[in-house]
């Protein structure tokens, strides 16, 4: 067997070690994947004079050895002080929700009057739910200005650039290179800042009588978004962080 990988470095690297998965059949794959049947064996690898590797004894993965594993492959996630706004926290995500604000939108003037007539107006803004992680931004939107629990129902982020699912298209959106409490404020403006294009979904994007248009020109120097306004997302909080 032969495997070949690529590395962007011009370090060596030696092979060390080994890890063996057991696993038994009885439970099914269910009690499996919650390591209930699973154990891994850690083996120093040796070389002989000419080079080939044989495994020497295995002795049994501590916590200490995959934390160390984790932290070598992917780095550790720094001790930092979480602030009240923020509902998860992963290595490779963040999320978080806002209450209503008032916020200043740009949209692309060059399309149309109407949009010239939008950009750089201040409106209202519903809470919402953000969710950023490795140079991608997600956004839905809540009916009530309180911390949102698992069970909390959302709805659509009544914006362009927003997929169905809450997928932000970027563009060439300048987003933070990191994801913790001090960066959010930068992930919101790049969201805010950036020019709203093109509507980036199949599904309506407000209830407003007037559609997506009829919703900001109604808006403009108003103080509060008027949530009956907005589009069931068809799920809850708790769902929207585990997809």
């Amino acid at each position: 067997m032969e495997a070949q990988i690529a590395l962007s470095t011009s370090t060596s690297f030696e092979l060390r070690e080994a890890l063996l998965v057991y696993r038994s059949d009885r439970g099914g794959s269910a009690a499996a994947s919650r390591g209930t049947n699973v154990f891994v064996t850690k083996h120093p690898v040796r070389l002989n004079s000419e080079g080939a590797p044989s495994l020497g004894p295995g002795a049994s993965v501590a916590k200490a050895d995959v934390v160390d594993l984790m932290e070598a492959l992917r780095g550790s996630i720094p001790i930092e002080f979480l602030t009240p706004n923020i509902l998860v926290r992963t290595e490779d995500s963040i999320v978080w929700w806002t209450p209503p604000t008032i916020r200043t939108m740009y949209y692309a003037k060059e399309k149309s009057v109407e949009l010239q007539h939008l950009s750089g107006k201040r409106f209202p803004q519903p809470a919402l739910v953000f969710r950023a992680g490795d140079n991608k931004l997600e956004v839905r939107a809540m009916v009530r200005n309180e911390r949102p629990t698992p069970k909390t129902k959302l709805f659509r982020a009544p914006y362009w650039n927003v997929s169905d699912h809450g997928d932000v298209c970027l563009g060439n959106t300048k987003v933070p290179p990191e994801t913790n409490a001090g960066s959010l404020a930068r992930w919101e403006a790049a969201f805010f800042e950036s020019e709203f294009t093109h509507a980036n979904g199949s599904r309506k994007l407000t209830e407003h009588a007037d559609g997506f248009m009829g919703l900001w020109k109604s808006l403009i120097g108003k103080k509060t978004f008027p949530v009956d306004c907005l589009a069931d997302a068809e799920e809850t909080l708790e769902k929207f962080i585990n997809r």
